[in-house]
């Protein structure tokens, strides 16, 4: 059986995917966040998150649903504002746990990887509404699959096909980087540092909440 897509078209849309993956972004500086404040499970439980909600991108795309959103300049402007207000509330967030961290960090953290299953639905939840709520995923699946795609094959097959090449390649740079980070980790849990990474992070994302909203 031959695949929907193949050959030329599938190297050409996995370097694409590639370059967009490796690109910094509001997915990767929450993982990153995550993996340096709370450990590498809670930033296994950010990738399980945003790659349960590539589903419902997909779905919203195959429906129609998201070209509707974006041909409808009140419906999109809605939907980015509720991406960048959860962007900066989780920035805010971070900048008030990073005046919070305490003398030892590491005994906080590690305690906070122990916690159970409930702290980690959290970091899912965190993980999935941020991707949900991303309008530039949104944009790869309206933009950049269709030109991957024929009208010779099914095209919900060839919209799932992409959809889990792009979740393969997106586990893959995050099980990499999520190994970086448990490796650097402990090298980087010194209380000051800590505050440090909190405040830098939180105002990375911050900084890409602003920048989605005056797009």
């Amino acid at each position: 059986m031959s695949l929907p897509i193949s050959g030329a078209e599938l190297y050409s849309f996995m370097l694409v995917m590639l370059l967009m993956l490796v690109t910094p972004g509001a997915n990767q500086i929450l993982v990153f966040q995550s993996g340096l404040n709370f450990g590498h499970k809670a930033a296994i439980y950010n990738v399980a998150g945003i790659t349960a909600s590539m589903f419902v991108h997909m779905m919203l795309s195959g429906l129609g649903v998201a070209l509707v959103m974006l041909q409808s300049p009140s419906l999109l402007s809605l939907f980015k504002g509720l991406g960048c207000i959860y962007l900066m509330y989780l920035a805010l967030s971070g900048m008030a746990s990073a005046r919070r961290t305490p003398l030892n960090a590491l005994d906080q953290t590690d305690a906070v990887q122990k916690s159970g299953e409930e702290k980690g639905r959290g970091f899912f939840a965190k993980g999935f509404t941020t991707n949900v709520l991303n309008i530039q995923t949104s944009l790869v699946f309206l933009s950049i699959f269709p030109q991957y795609m024929n009208q010779d094959q099914s095209l919900l097959s060839q919209s799932l096909f992409l959809t889990l090449i792009f979740i393969a390649m997106l586990v893959t740079w995050y099980s990499l980087l999520i190994a970086l980070i448990f490796r650097i980790r402990r090298y980087l849990l010194d209380s000051e540092v800590q505050r440090m990474i909190k405040m830098a992070t939180s105002s990375l994302l911050l900084v890409t909440a602003i920048v989605m909203l005056l797009k």
